[in-house]
């Protein structure tokens, strides 16, 4: 215990600080929210996504014949295809709306300037024609959205603080007077986003698109979107977890990679990339053995509750097993509890990294993964051993749930040393009241006598 005391001891002062403060980052809090809140969009088309794919003969031939399949699809890559674009007004809204400033103004500023970045000449073969390239609002878009939604919106704030406003006479209506308020501001940005972009066409790649992504984003995801990063950042977080330290700061510094990489195996596939070919399918799929039922793979441990010999964990499974089926693992962390119980700090840093290697495995080496659908977008609550039936089909499911069954055996032998333990400590307590309940009988007996 010495050791695990010290071990906490020195996370906690290495990390402590450094999570509370990106906790209170108001740039990581808008970030975290605008990305987050971008997610209905792909859930909202999930249905279609689901409903085109099914592997269904004469279901394919219909939605062919009737063109419904190509307008599902369509409707699918308008929109997750496109998450750059809707990113950059959700960052952009929410850090002005953390700063106390209107919103809605920074995100029309933000989603204006991401655009104005924009090549609007695309060139097909010895012409061009006008337009804007799909990649550069989708996956080659997404780190450039979030730099100019953050940048767009922190100026728009402070220079509204600094009152670089449009004066305009009281008889003019409130919100009249509101949207033309920020006037010199706009002109500052938009000032700014020409200089940027006069200064990258002057590069050898002719835009902040292909600047940006042949020299900073290429080696981001060359060494963040892989399956060993993920393990490690996960494996990180699950540490943090177990010491109290909660995981979300750290997942939300990494959830950009991820998103990156989500669209552009979502882009392949709709440009008929076959699944085995996705350019980061690996990393899609091997994090996914590494998180079920949450962080720490409480979900494995949960269903041993129903070993339980200890009316504590007996009582803990009434309350605890439904919630983790659905990813919600508070209960367990904080109930069983897991988080600084020295009887589960293996298997919980264990299952991370064994369902990591396990995935890697049964990705690259069994294909399980030949049958992935990215367009298919799922709910954070789906239980974990049912989502890869839809996104993945029956091998991706069964592996997964053989996986389940790994770090059930994994957390078991730990397990029973908890139970044992606390059954013990039942019976010394069962035996301390029925000694005490006879003590008080004797003395009350001799008092009457």
């Amino acid at each position: 215990m010495k050791i695990m005391d010290k071990l906490q001891a020195s996370l906690e002062k290495i990390m402590g600080p450094i999570a509370q403060k990106l906790s209170e980052s108001k740039i990581l809090s808008a970030f975290t929210a605008g990305m987050m809140h971008t997610m209905p969009i792909s859930l909202g088309v999930a249905g279609f996504a689901i409903l085109a794919s099914l592997p269904i003969e004469p279901w394919q031939n219909f939605l062919t014949s009737t063109g419904i399949g190509q307008n599902m699809l369509d409707i699918v890559a308008a929109t997750s295809s496109l998450m750059a674009l809707f990113i950059a007004p959700a960052i952009a809204y929410f850090y002005a709306k953390n700063e106390e400033e209107n919103g809605l103004i920074a995100s029309l500023l933000a989603t204006a300037s991401f655009l104005a970045l924009q090549p609007v000449r695309i060139i097909v073969g010895e012409s061009s024609v006008s337009g804007l390239l799909q990649e550069n609002l989708g996956s080659k878009g997404i780190f450039i959205a979030m730099i100019t939604s953050m940048v767009v919106s922190f100026s728009y704030c402070k220079l509204i603080k600094k009152n670089f406003k449009l004066k305009l006479p009281e008889s003019v209506p409130p919100n009249v007077s509101e949207s033309l308020s920020p006037t010199f501001v706009s002109m500052i940005i938009f000032f700014g986003v020409f200089v940027v972009r006069w200064l990258a066409s002057l590069t050898p790649a002719g835009d902040i698109f292909t600047l940006f992504n042949s020299t900073i984003a290429l080696p981001i995801m060359g060494v963040g979107a892989t399956p060993l990063a993920s393990i490690l950042v996960l494996t990180f977080a699950t540490l943090c977890w177990f010491f109290g330290i909660h995981p979300a700061p750290i997942m939300n510094i990494y959830y950009p990679v991820i998103i990156v990489a989500n669209t552009a195996n979502l882009e392949a596939y709709l440009a008929g990339t076959p699944s085995s070919q996705l350019p980061y399918l690996a990393v899609a799929l091997v994090s996914s053995f590494c998180y079920i039922g949450g962080q720490g793979n409480t979900l494995a441990l949960s269903f041993l509750l129903f070993k339980a010999k200890s009316e504590r964990y007996r009582a803990l499974r009434k309350v605890a097993v439904i919630p983790n089926i659905f990813n919600i693992n508070e209960p367990m962390i904080f109930g069983m509890p897991v988080m600084l119980n020295a009887y589960f700090f293996i298997p919980m840093i264990s299952t991370v990294l064994f369902g990591g290697a396990y995935g890697w495995f049964v990705v690259n080496l069994l294909h399980v993964g030949d049958a992935f659908n990215p367009t298919i977008a799922l709910p954070w609550v789906m239980p974990s051993f049912i989502g890869p039936f839809l996104t993945g089909g029956w091998r991706l499911g069964i592996a997964t749930i053989l996986a389940l069954f790994i770090q059930i055996f994994i957390w078991y032998p730990f397990f029973r040393m908890a139970d044992n333990q606390a059954l013990k400590e039942e019976s010394e307590s069962q035996t301390f009241f029925t000694m005490a309940d006879n003590q008080a009988l004797k003395e009350g007996l001799e008092s009457q006598s």
